[in-house]
């Protein structure tokens, strides 16, 4: 008889557990590769995002200042010619397209310098400059944008026979109550024009445009209080010639003095009427003339003070944030 040679019972398990290791190895071996592999892609993106990306970015803004300049000369002039704002449009066609490629590559630049940070990205100080320095480019496109797709409307708020031409009504008037009712009908063009300039995508004609309004509700109350105050002159003016009939007629009744203080005190009263009057007349004629005299200012500053100071604000605070994220950049590449 033949005997079957025993099979020992550790055998299976010590193939299974040798079998386990093996897999363990190659596994740990797959998710070392596959860590380094995503360090040196991340590795790459950040030195793409410093070398070009950012290159690219800054390169791109750098043309859009010029494209807004070349783009609001050349409709200025067409204005200017004269020409209506229809021509004026079609004069300027070719600037605004070159505008709006300059804007659609600076978009394009800031897409891709983003997109170079996606690469094994996390929440981190790169991840935060790059957010930062979206914000602030982002914003400031969108502002040159507003500038140029809503100075047809700026432009040409006090042309003649447009928007607000129609608010200086002084020569127009044969007196002060005709010139309130010229300008509440003039206000109702200009404040439709103003309202649609608040919907720009530049704060600088925004806050132009509220400082408008409200400086025509201010024109409106003082036109009303001096055409009042003319009215009540007129008045004051009838009721004198009055008292001088009545004291005239008193004295040649020879009235007793009791009638005489009573007209002297109601003339008194009279007195303190014209007074008041006058000050509040004074002070709306005072605030409407100075309103009227401001608005070439406040128009002319919209650009020689607001929109430059928008426009440094950016070219302050832009390429503080491009140094920033260099700095985080290099920072993570060190270690």
């Amino acid at each position: 008889m033949t005997m079957e040679p025993v099979r020992s019972k550790s055998r299976p398990l010590l193939i299974a557990l040798t079998v386990a290791v093996v897999l363990a190895l190659v596994a740990s071996v797959i998710a070392i590769s596959l860590t380094t592999m995503a360090a040196q892609q991340r590795r790459e993106s950040l030195v793409l995002l410093k070398d070009e990306r950012l290159t690219a970015l800054v390169d791109a803004r750098g043309k859009v200042q010029p494209a807004v300049n070349k783009y609001l000369a050349a409709y200025k002039k067409a204005r200017n010619a004269p020409a209506s704002r229809e021509e004026a449009e079609k004069s300027s066609a070719t600037e605004r397209d070159e505008f709006q490629q300059t804007i659609k590559s600076a978009r394009t630049a800031l897409a891709e310098a983003q997109a170079s940070n996606t690469a094994g990205a996390e929440a981190g100080t790169v991840t935060g400059a790059v957010d930062l320095l979206g914000d602030s480019y982002q914003a400031y496109l969108d502002s040159m944008e507003g500038l140029v797709q809503s100075y047809p409307q700026f432009e040409g708020l006090f042309r003649e026979d447009a928007g607000c031409s129609g608010l200086f009504v002084g020569s127009k008037a044969a007196n002060l109550r005709e010139r309130q009712t010229l300008l509440g009908q003039a206000a109702v063009p200009c404040r439709e024009a103003v309202n649609q300039l608040k919907q720009s995508k530049n704060v600088s004609y925004v806050e132009f445009a509220r400082t408008l309004d409200n400086e025509i509700a201010q024109l409106e109350v003082h036109a009303e209080t001096t055409a009042k105050s003319e009215e009540n002159y007129n008045e004051f003016v009838r009721l004198k010639d009055e008292y001088v009939k009545k004291v005239d007629d008193a004295t040649a009744r020879n009235a007793p003095d009791a009638e005489y203080r009573t007209i002297a005190d109601e003339l008194k009263a009279l007195n303190t009427r014209i007074k008041n009057n006058r000050s509040e007349f004074d002070f709306a004629a005072k605030r409407y003339l100075n309103g009227v005299k401001e608005m070439p200012t406040l128009v002319e500053e919209v650009f020689s003070k607001n929109v430059a100071a928008q426009i440094k604000h950016h070219d302050t605070v832009i390429p503080l944030r491009v140094q920033v994220l260099k700095d985080a950049i290099d920072a993570e590449l060190a270690e």
